[in-house]
């Protein structure tokens, strides 16, 4: 059995803002980091992007 501490939506009175908070952290805890970019590779995004912008065409970023 999980304690308190590590569950504290397991006690029996929590406020509404306690809970929103916790559940608000827990989704916080989900999202995925920006990676670390090096000056070039920065740079490189931002001439794609105004080119494409510039150009016209559309373009796919992913990390």
């Amino acid at each position: 059995m999980a304690s308190k501490i590590e569950n504290p939506l397991s006690m029996r009175f929590v406020f509404q803002e306690q809970r929103a908070l916790y559940l608000q952290t827990k989704e916080d805890d989900k999202l995925v980091t920006m990676p670390k970019l090096e000056q070039g590779e920065l740079e490189t995004f931002h001439y794609l992007i105004r080119d494409s912008a510039r150009e016209d065409y559309a373009i796919t970023m992913c990390w």
